[in-house]
């Protein structure tokens, strides 16, 4: 592989230490030094004298001072103009006795970087070529480089979502493409744009670097270095040599066939894909010989596509396709065309007929959704796509029908998602009922002295149903918030014991059934927890099973039904009044939860209501039927 002697690209960083850094790119060199510029290093002042005498001429004027950067060929120092009293940067060639064809280019460079009287290039103060070993000054600056921020970027590092938030970068690029439309005018194509050649200045300023493998299109020296034929395989994001200098990645495709006629549609190509890249977060192209291939096929210049968790408009996707288009022909005209279309954008004003075509895209595609089926997944691509018609176009009448429609009509079968929220509802549902149950088994405890009073003094009795009430209360209390289907098993089994306790003391007629009703009409809503059939089937045998054991009794004879109870003797004055006491409690009691249970769902219902009206007031009630 030949490499471009012009290209700085293995560059040297110094050592750190506990000053401020600053990072300054000159050239293709990625620098980070020390600033203000260390005062003269004695051995590297003793080098640049012995083997420049230029350069030791000015030492007078020009303090050096450390090495910023090198690479191959050439090395950046920062110095201190004396006269005038600023940093600046001094850059030279590092080879001895250069060949006249890299002389000649160094030279070139540092002529029509200096010619480029432009805010966006950096500035050259002086040029000297004496002693064979020439070099030029040129303005210190400070920065960092898109191909420093876009990493940091995608790695969504807060500093730099901070510093440069897309507003910037795309103002930042814009003034870039002005640059590169002044280098047109001047008859000069950059031909190696990338991000590590766009600097965003610590101050606002954007500068252009690199301009080592420019093209003067007039320039018939330069039309004679086209003849090369060959392409290294390097590294994506270094500069390859030969027939066709640019960057893998970057470079147009009529310079990868080595064009003749090339003009600065060529640099448009290449900031399609730096635009590209600062939209998707990552590049258009792959990295190394792959990028060749892809550049000269062409590829999806999309970046919504390739990044569509970004939220990238459609007017930029749009830019980016027209400006990396493969025929130059289907390009922006200009670098400025290229910019005024991004600030354009910025300004707001939006392309009002490529959004109504984007529309009928996203329409066309819902339509094909349903034409699929009125599956889950039809259902929702066709719901998102109508939506996003919608969103693009909010006049047009027919995504409105079709998203109004779609959103008021169940589809044929329930999604997943939905089965998965119906279940959380269920889970807040079973741990509302436990609050109930509470309360269900206060009313039991409640009844306990009632019995007593009437004439029940079983001790065991008396200990058994008061201990499983305030079991009841406790696991409804402390179980039911972190594990709600354990508490519902436990509930139901205590409530069940304690139908069988009041079959077995009172008869399975008297007391027994009234809390069995309330309990399975709290529980049997809970399906996912016990069947409504099992449920009703255990509680019935549970207040039967004392009768049928013959624990108890119920006879009748004549017209009277004589009920045996575990009292040894009832008080008929407080009997008669125990039951009418249980009898007005118990109606109240069912009173009181379905009403509690009640309110429960109507606040669902509620919420489910407000959320439908939302709905509709945001989508017009459909006009149309959704299409098939």
């Amino acid at each position: 592989m030949v490499r471009d002697p012009r290209d700085d690209e293995s560059a040297r960083k110094p050592e750190r230490d506990s000053k401020p850094r600053v990072t300054r790119l000159y050239g293709a060199v990625d620098l980070e030094a020390n600033y203000p510029p260390t005062m003269a290093d004695p051995q590297t002042t003793k080098a640049i004298t012995a083997e420049t005498p230029a350069v030791g001429a000015l030492l007078e004027r020009y303090r050096i001072g450390g090495v910023l950067g090198q690479g191959g060929m050439g090395e950046v120092l920062s110095a201190r103009d004396e006269q005038i009293g600023r940093p600046v940067a001094i850059k030279r060639l590092r080879v001895e006795n250069p060949s006249p064809d890299v002389l000649a280019r160094f030279l070139r460079e540092a002529r029509i970087q200096g010619r480029l009287e432009h805010p966006a290039v950096v500035p050259v103060h002086e040029l000297w070529n004496e002693g064979g070993q020439p070099f030029f000054v040129m303005k210190q600056l400070a920065g960092t480089t898109l191909a420093d921020v876009i990493p940091r970027l995608a790695l969504a590092d807060k500093r730099a979502l901070e510093e440069f938030p897309l507003q910037r970068l795309l103002r930042a690029f814009a003034d870039a493409c002005l640059a590169i439309e002044f280098a047109h005018t001047r008859r000069v194509v950059h031909r190696d744009l990338k991000p590590a050649n766009i600097m965003l200045g610590d101050f606002g300023e954007v500068y252009v670097l690199d301009w080592g493998i420019a093209r003067i299109t007039d320039d018939a020296e330069e039309r004679s270095r086209d003849s090369f034929a060959d392409i290294g395989t390097v590294d994506g994001t270094q500069t390859i040599a030969g027939a066709i200098l640019g960057t893998p990645g970057y470079i147009s495709p009529e310079q990868i066939r080595g064009d003749y006629l090339l003009d600065g549609r060529a640099d448009v190509y290449s900031l399609g894909c730096i635009l590209f890249e600062v939209l998707a977060l990552q590049p258009l192209h792959p990295r190394g010989q792959a990028s060749i291939t892809t550049a000269l096929a062409g590829v999806d210049a999309r970046p919504s596509i390739r990044a569509p968790d970004r939220e990238i408009p459609p007017e930029l996707d749009a830019i980016c396709v027209r400006a990396t288009q493969v025929d130059p022909n289907y390009r922006f005209e200009t670098a400025r065309a290229l910019g005024d279309a991004v600030q354009h954008f910025l300004d707001g004003n939006r392309d009002i007929a490529l959004r109504r075509e984007l529309a009928k895209e996203e329409l066309e595609q819902a339509r094909v959704a349903l034409r699929k089926g009125n599956g889950t997944t039809e259902r929702r691509d066709a719901l998102r796509a109508a939506a996003r018609a919608l969103a693009l176009d909010p006049t047009e009448r027919e995504p409105a029908d079709l998203v109004g429609a779609l959103m008021l009509e169940p589809p044929a079968e329930v999604p997943d998602e939905v089965h998965a929220e119906l279940a959380e509802l269920d889970l807040e549902a079973l741990k509302t009922s436990a609050k109930f149950g509470v309360l269900a088994a206060f009313a039991y405890l409640a009844f306990f002295p009632i019995l007593y009073w009437i004439g029940f003094r079983e001790l065991w009795c008396m200990i058994a149903g008061p201990a499983l009430c305030v079991a009841i209360i406790l696991i409804q209390l402390f179980v039911s918030p972190t594990r709600p289907y354990l508490s519902g098993y436990l509930a139901i089994l205590g409530n069940l014991a304690m139908f069988a306790l009041f079959g077995w003391m009172v008869s399975p007629i008297v007391i027994g059934p009234g809390p069995a009703i309330i309990m399975v009409t709290l529980m049997a809503a809970h399906r996912q927890l016990i069947r409504p059939w099992i449920l009703a089937l255990l509680t019935s045998l549970c207040t039967l099973i004392p009768w049928i054991l013959e624990s108890t009794s119920v006879s009748v004879a004549g017209n009277t039904l004589v009920l045996h109870t575990a009292a040894t003797e009832l008080d008929p004055s407080a009997t008669l009044a125990g039951l009418f006491l249980y009898i007005v409690a118990l109606v109240h009691l069912a009173a009181l939860l379905s009403r509690l249970q009640d309110d429960d769902r109507r606040k669902t219902r509620q919420m489910m209501q407000l959320q439908a009206w939302q709905l509709r007031q945001l989508v017009p009630r459909p006009t149309s039927k959704p299409p098939q």
